[in-house]
């Protein structure tokens, strides 16, 4: 992770978190202390407006430098979490060594498996076996793989759970504001 997105992702925690402990809190301002100045606030909405405007920069700062970081190869790590439990699975239904390359093909809801090994004789990859994956193996095996994304990898932490922080913010703020589940 770059410095320049390790600031952006501080920044954008630091402000979300402001906003959700103030809105939890129910801080109010009365005096601000600058350079050992005191300033008697008049309206604080103008404050916690200017903070929302800094929380949208931040936002938007850290999306461009997450975008501007390249593959963060989380959907590697979590297509890689499905095809460890993947191949052993087809292995085991066709009964055969560990041999060949095996992808996965999704129509709809439906997934199927193609085993393909190289054929000498032609020069070409030849498919083999096929058949049907259920699709409660396949959301068992992704909702594992995401999970040890989530846990075992700091993936999550430095690229995914910033934006959740900063949608908490609002989505908060509009949840207590219209009498919702924390009014």
């Amino acid at each position: 992770m770059s410095p320049d997105l390790l600031r952006q992702r501080r920044n954008l925690i630091a402000i979300s978190s402001v906003l959700i402990v103030f809105d939890f809190a129910q801080v109010s301002i009365t005096k601000i202390s600058v350079l050992g100045t005191e300033l008697l606030v008049g309206d604080a909405r103008t404050l916690l407006f200017f903070a929302w405007m800094i929380w949208a920069y931040s936002l938007l700062r850290y999306y461009q430098y997450l975008r501007a970081e390249g593959d963060l190869k989380i959907t590697a790590a979590f297509q890689g979490g499905i095809d460890a439990r993947l191949f052993p699975y087809v292995f085991r239904k066709i009964q055969k060594d560990r041999t060949g390359q095996i992808s996965r093909m999704r129509t709809g809801l439906h997934w199927r498996y193609v085993v393909a090994e190289y054929d000498n004789q032609t020069g070409t990859v030849q498919p083999l076996h096929t058949g049907p994956i259920p699709l409660i193996y396949m959301l068992w095996w992704g909702l594992r793989s995401a999970f040890e994304v989530a846990v075992h990898t700091p993936k999550a932490t430095d690229h995914i759970l910033p934006i959740l922080l900063a949608i908490a913010a609002p989505v908060l703020k509009f949840a207590k504001w219209s009498g919702g589940i924390l009014g």
